[in-house]
Parts: C-alpha cells; structure tokens; sequence
C-alpha cells in the first residue's frame, strides 16, 4: 500500500471514529437532556427536596455529566475548523473584553496586544476557545492575589501568543500526561480542557509550548503560522 493510499485510510479511519463519537454522544445526550429535566421540574414543585443530603450530590453529578458531554462534543469536533481572515489585534482585543463575562470574580489580569499584528486565516470560535481554557486554567492556578497576562507578537514566520500566570505551577510527574483526554487533578474537571486546546492549536498547524515551575507560575505559548 502506498503512502497515499495510507493516509487516505487512516483519515477514513480518524472520520468514522468522530462519527461514531457524535453518534453516541448524541445518544447519551438526549435521556440526559430529559433527566435534568425532571430534576429541575422536581425541584421547583418541590423546593423540599433541596434539604435531602443526596439531592445536591445528583445535581452535581448532572451538572458534571452534562459539562463531560459538552467537552467530548468539543473535542470530537476541535480538527474541524471554519477559516476566515482575521484581524489579529482586534480579534485578541475582543477576546480579553470578553474574560469580565468569562470570569465571575474579580481577577488581577494584564495584555500586551500590539495594534499591527499581522492578519491570519483561523477559526475565530475554536480559537477563543483554545485561549479560555488557557486563561481559565491560568485564573484555577492563582492561589490568594496573582495576575495572569496574555502578550501578543510577531516574527514573520509566527504569530505567538503567550499566556503567562503568576500561580501554583505544574509538578513535573503531571507534565507528560498534561495533554492527555481525560486526565485531570482538578476536583470538577472533565479532563478534556487541555486536549482541546492542544487539538485546535495544532488543526491550525500551530505549536502550543509549556513553562512551568512549581510554586513560581505556568507559561503556555502558541505559535501560529503566519504563512
């Protein structure tokens, strides 16, 4: 079989298996979808119910169930861009005005964002979504008074965009794993938070970079092609 042949292959490969994903995920959903329903009707015909110790425990189990099919949704479908002409520093601009909605309490936040950065061809609604799970999980780290900063650049070959926190930093035994679906040491984590990120970065052929030291802060930088 030819090389050709193979990648032919492997992509009919790689599209079944994200059909089947969405094809059961969509299954899940819906009985999900119908029992969250009837929690919230319960709830609110009888208010009572909140005082049961369990009840919080099965919202709470929903309200993570219903997140980890959101996040698999997301995943399956973070290679899958929608490209147009972006206007980097404008389009940085509006995604740093939108983190007051994006984080509910009050937060030490800085930006560098030099107004004659170069345009790039990318999805506009994955890549949010790649810098607020960086951001998010940079604001997760802070522990008391920290700042996370986000600073904008251009080389010619690159547009880097680093995303940079003041917080607890990563221990060195999580850092292979740190990508993988899944995997997560957060309490109410899906584990999914970063794999999409890495996954969206590299749809647009780009490089998503680590720093970290413990105790110090985390760095992560993405590098996207310019050409």
């Amino acid at each position: 079989m030819t090389q050709e042949h193979q990648l032919k292959a492997l992509k009919k490969t790689i599209e079944e298996q994200r059909i089947a994903i969405s094809q059961i995920s969509h299954e899940i959903r819906n009985p999900v979808t119908l029992i969250n329903g009837s929690l919230n009707l319960i709830e609110k015909q009888h208010p009572e119910v909140r005082d049961f110790a369990f009840w919080n425990d099965v919202r709470r189990d929903m309200t993570h169930l219903l997140n980890l099919l959101e996040d698999v949704s997301h995943y399956n479908n973070s290679m899958l861009l929608h490209l147009e002409l972006l206007n980097t520093s404008h389009w940085l601009k509006e995604v740093t005005a939108s983190l007051n909605f994006l984080l509910p309490k009050p937060f030490h936040y800085s930006s560098h964002i030099p107004q004659d950065l170069p345009e790039i061809h990318a999805d506009s609604t994955k890549l949010r979504q790649a810098l607020h799970n960086l951001i998010r999980n940079g604001f997760e780290s802070l522990e008391g008074d920290g700042t996370v900063s986000l600073a904008a650049s251009a080389d010619g070959r690159y547009l880097s965009i680093r995303i940079s926190d003041t917080g607890c930093g990563i221990p060195a035994e999580y850092i292979d794993s740190l990508f993988q679906p899944f995997t997560t040491h957060k309490p109410n984590g899906t584990g999914l938070g970063l794999a999409i990120t890495k996954r969206i970065i590299e749809a647009h052929h780009g490089q998503l970079l680590l720093e970290t030291e413990p105790g110090t802060g985390t760095c992560f930088t993405i590098l996207l092609p310019l050409t």
